[in-house]
């Protein structure tokens, strides 16, 4: 009987953990998304490890004006992937984020984005020559918050581009 119970308490809280991690990337699955590409990257942070900070790519999103209190109403461009168009939402509530099919709050925010130190270096570089799309791929969850994958550069995964000895 102890057997069974101890086996039970072990047991129960890794079903859980299984489930959780099945079920987690399944809603981000159909969330509406959108390539944008990134600006101003940093790669170099010795305390944290690597990454990049990046801010996304909105055409005519003033810098410094819109901060974590404010939502803005983004649309795609045809005439300029990657670059999307917006407009400012009149708060972030949530009656008013359901109006916006990609809504996201503080539009100004710096992204990190954690990349091996040969990569933010590569990455960096590539933005700086202003040479090279540098893209991302943005769900969004409908209530003003983003899940960021699939990092690009011209297109393709970067391990694929024409400088192979960097990796994601």
């Amino acid at each position: 009987m102890r057997k069974t119970a101890l086996a039970a308490a072990l047991l129960l809280p890794t079903l859980i953990l299984a489930g959780w991690a099945i079920w987690l990337p399944i809603p981000r699955a159909d969330d509406p998304g959108l390539r944008i590409r990134l600006l101003g990257f940093d790669p170099r942070d010795l305390l944290r490890g690597h990454y990049l900070l990046a801010r996304l790519d909105i055409h005519d999103l003033p810098p410094g004006r819109y901060g974590p209190d404010d939502c803005i109403c983004l649309r795609a461009r045809p005439e300029a992937p990657g670059r999307p168009g917006f407009t400012p939402l009149p708060s972030c509530a949530a009656d008013i984020l359901k109006t916006c099919p990609l809504p996201l709050s503080d539009p100004g925010r710096e992204l990190r984005l954690y990349q091996s130190q040969e990569m933010a270096q590569a990455l960096e570089r590539w933005l700086a020559e202003g040479q090279r799309v540098v893209d991302i791929e943005v769900r969004f969850d409908g209530k003003g918050g983003i899940a960021l994958q699939d990092i690009r550069v011209d297109g393709q995964p970067p391990a694929t581009g024409p400088s192979t000895n960097h990796r994601r």
